[in-house]
């Protein structure tokens, strides 16, 4: 039975500035693996290769930000492709609306082993001991803004028979990202005839389709608080089973830095003391579970629960002071930093929905809210929808998901308890 494997790979980002981390945060340690993460996630990539020893890999684009124009990024990748070439891997990439082809240094000298697509789709053969084992097709952004659908222009080469055929592209499949490059749909690529597809431009793995194997391995680093947990690339194995290609896969981990998101149950807790032990115990449980590769751990942390120090603790200087006492978390393994911090708790108050007065219908209405979240969500698309069909604001938001919506139902229901009815 014929087999091979390849790894995929995606939105290197090289050299890449972490965004939404405040100046004060980045102590020196911090800044040193924020400096350096996306290198890193490329070293690790490049000794995956080696380990595993793949028939080839492939980079789906955005492998460094056109706006940076990094040369230690572009020297870099050339110094990958190079450490591959001694293993003898070839390397596929494309260029994505990142970094576009325009954006390539002409003097950088790359290794043979090295095959970057074009403005147009080609086709490359892969040999293992003299016989083609996969073909390769694939193209490049030749601009920032690609808007054509360029999974039309794909089509499986009949010549080569059922050899395992792989598309290479960059791009936006319907329904995965509001950002919509080079825009296409499950079945524009299903359509092409290949065996399996490697996209690029969506930061969260995902596979999408298991015949064709259609999948984006996400980013090989996590670049702010919203892509939170391990990234990295996916080890694909391809078998012909008689009739077709099978693919399985496997995810690998690759990123050095990790965010998190840490909810902190204070739910009870009466005094500083035992808040900040019930906090450094959520972080500790978040830097056990985040694996062996992770150097540094970032942290937003939700403070949650009924406690008697809700007003204490939706203070900004008491939410920095609580951070700041976890500053030795920084020195562990691996370190830990707090991003940022919100209060979500509420009073420990004994609230009667059945009291005649404003804030009684205000607890009742917040009470049938909650029990019916198509409710709330109609009311909020009401409340909120010249926001979010604003010309300008539309393409940049999203509405809130039913877990938000409640999160704002309950801190419009402490706001109005503390309004209404203050503490003596």
């Amino acid at each position: 039975m014929r087999a091979l494997r390849y790894i995929h790979a995606a939105d290197l980002h090289l050299d890449a500035p972490f965004l939404g981390v405040s100046r004060s945060l980045q102590d020196s340690r911090l800044a040193g693996h924020l400096r350096g993460a996306s290198l890193t996630a490329l070293e690790r990539l490049c000794a995956l290769c080696e380990r595993e020893k793949p028939d080839f890999l492939v980079i789906a684009g955005d492998i460094y930000n056109q706006e940076t124009r990094s040369i230690r990024a572009q020297l870099a990748l050339r110094d990958a492709c190079e450490r591959l070439r001694l293993s003898a891997i070839p390397v596929f990439l494309a260029h994505g609306n990142h970094d576009p082809l325009s954006s390539r240094l002409t003097a950088v000298r790359w290794p043979e082993n090295a095959v970057f697509f074009g403005p147009e789709v080609t086709a490359h053969s892969v040999e293992r001991e003299g016989e083609t084992v996969a073909l390769v097709h694939g193209i490049s952004h030749e601009r920032a803004e690609e808007s054509r659908n360029l999974s039309r222009l794909f089509t499986r080469d009949a010549t080569f028979g059922d050899c395992f055929q792989l598309g290479v592209l960059h791009a936006t499949v319907e329904g995965q990202s509001a950002l919509r490059y080079a825009p296409c749909t499950l079945t524009d690529l299903r359509e092409s005839g290949l065996d399996a597809w490697a996209l690029g431009h969506v930061h969260k793995q995902a596979v999408l389709s298991q015949r064709p194997f259609i999948a984006y391995s996400g980013n090989i680093q996590g670049l702010h608080v919203n892509e939170p947990g391990p990234r990295g690339c996916l080890v694909v194995s391809a078998r012909h089973d008689g009739v077709e290609w099978v693919c399985g896969h496997v995810f690998h981990p690759l990123s050095p830095v990790q965010w998190v998101e840490v909810e902190c149950d204070l739910e009870d807790a009466e005094t500083p003391d035992e808040a900040e032990a019930r906090l450094a115990e959520a972080l500790s449980a978040a830097a056990a579970e985040a694996g062996m590769g992770c150097e540094a751990l970032v942290a937003r942390v939700a403070l949650r629960g009924r406690t008697v120090l809700d007003g204490l603790l939706r203070q900004k200087t008491a939410q920095e002071d609580l951070a700041g006492r976890m500053q030795y978390l920084a020195g562990g393994r691996p370190g830990l930093w707090i991003k940022d911090m919100c209060c979500r708790t509420q009073a420990p108050r004994e609230r009667d929905m059945h009291r005649d007065d404003v804030l009684g219908e205000a607890l009742r209405l917040a009470a049938a809210l909650r029990a019916d979240p198509a409710s709330l969500g109609r009311l909020a698309g009401k409340a909120l929808g010249p926001l979010y069909t604003h010309k300008r604001a539309a393409r940049f938001l999203s509405v809130p998901p039913e877990s938000e919506l409640l999160s704002l139902l309950q801190e419009a229901e402490t706001l109005c308890a503390d309004s209404l009815e203050p503490d003596e």
